[in-house]
């Protein structure tokens, strides 16, 4: 899925950030409602974004290389707000919210590039809850 995807430039300073590390499948990366301690950079393999329990609600997100896990809870210093679980092997590069803080502020063009992926991902969020809504209520909404 693109629309989680970093630059190269992005991924090239995560990269030289990050710790990394290879996970199995079925390895959980943190769990919706755990602290956000960092952010994950998929390198090879996927993982499966998904919202616990409200599988109408949010349905499962796959992703693959280059695609960042993590991000709005890691960036505004609250909780993950989905799971995250690796769906096939994975090389994963990890780092810390407080290194991503000072990566960001350190480049503004990396940081105005991790801003708009949180609003597509955040975009994408608010389609399924609208989808969900109009499904509920019968109502059906065409895009312009």
């Amino acid at each position: 899925m693109a629309e989680f995807t970093a630059s190269p430039q992005l991924e090239a300073a995560i990269k030289a950030a990050a710790s990394v590390s290879e996970k199995k499948k079925g390895t959980v990366l943190f769990r919706r409602g755990e602290p956000a301690i960092g952010i994950f950079l998929i390198l090879t393999g996927r993982v499966t974004l998904r919202l616990e329990g409200q599988k109408s609600l949010y349905s499962a997100r796959d992703l693959g290389r280059g695609a960042i896990v993590g991000l709005p809870g890691t960036l505004s210093g609250g909780f993950y707000s989905l799971t995250a679980e690796v769906s096939e092997d994975a090389e994963l590069a990890f780092v810390s919210r407080p290194d991503f803080v000072v990566l960001l502020a350190a480049d503004s063009s990396l940081c105005l590039e991790a801003m708009n992926l949180l609003g597509k991902e955040i975009a994408s969020i608010r389609s399924a809850l609208v989808d969900h809504r109009s499904k509920k209520s019968g109502f059906v909404q065409t895009h312009a």
